[in-house]
């Protein structure tokens, strides 16, 4: 979990919100959730939690942004380590994928009971390709301004894709269909030959 700041409270009330947000999805399920069952565990009146999150939505959105967040600094230093864009892509996407099975939230919103939800409220809001963006640009940017991908490639719609295909992946998985090492071929096969310049 975040660590509180001590220094301002209204970051340390929406952390101890979406703290009892996260422990009421475990134990209820996302959808049967209700803000009333969150003020109870966060032991505040209904006021003050829509005083700061206007609906059940909104505390999923910030809770899956606020742990993917707390994942960027491990997850760029793990890209980091590897010597091309190509193996950077795939073991970065791949580790993403394992880091979202991991992630409760995560596989709670991917469930078969939760994925209509999480469709409509990371893929229609955006804020899937949102923090996909966050983790993946500058790492494109780097690799396209040294020749390394293709410079006509739109990197705000390569970094969609990659969102969609972890999405779809970690649904899978979830679900116990498929295996990462033939979701790694397929980025292998397929991904990485679309961006490399001509001749590579």
């Amino acid at each position: 979990m975040a660590a509180r700041t001590g220094n301002d409270p209204a970051t340390d009330v929406r952390t101890t919100i979406l703290t009892a947000a996260e422990s009421c999805f475990e134990r209820f399920g996302i959808t049967k959730t209700t803000m009333e069952d969150v003020a109870r565990a966060a032991d505040m009146s209904r006021a003050t939690v829509y005083r700061y999150f206007s609906d059940r939505e909104s505390l999923i959105i910030e809770s899956v942004a606020r742990r993917a967040r707390m994942n960027m600094t491990p997850a760029r230093a793990f890209i980091a380590k590897w010597p091309t864009i190509e193996e950077r892509l795939v073991e970065g996407i791949c580790q993403n994928v394992e880091s979202g099975l991991r992630d409760p939230m995560v596989h709670l919103l991917v469930s078969p009971s939760e994925m209509t939800l999480a469709n409509s409220l990371l893929t229609t809001s955006g804020k899937a390709v949102e923090l996909t963006s966050e983790l993946w640009e500058p790492i494109l940017r780097e690799a396209q301004e040294a020749g390394d991908i293709r410079a006509d490639i739109d990197l705000t719609l390569l970094c969609e894709w990659i969102s969609e295909l972890e999405i779809m992946c970690i649904s899978q998985l979830n679900g116990g269909t498929g295996s990462l090492e033939r979701f790694r071929e397929k980025i292998r096969t397929f991904l990485i030959p679309s961006l490399l310049p001509a001749g590579d």
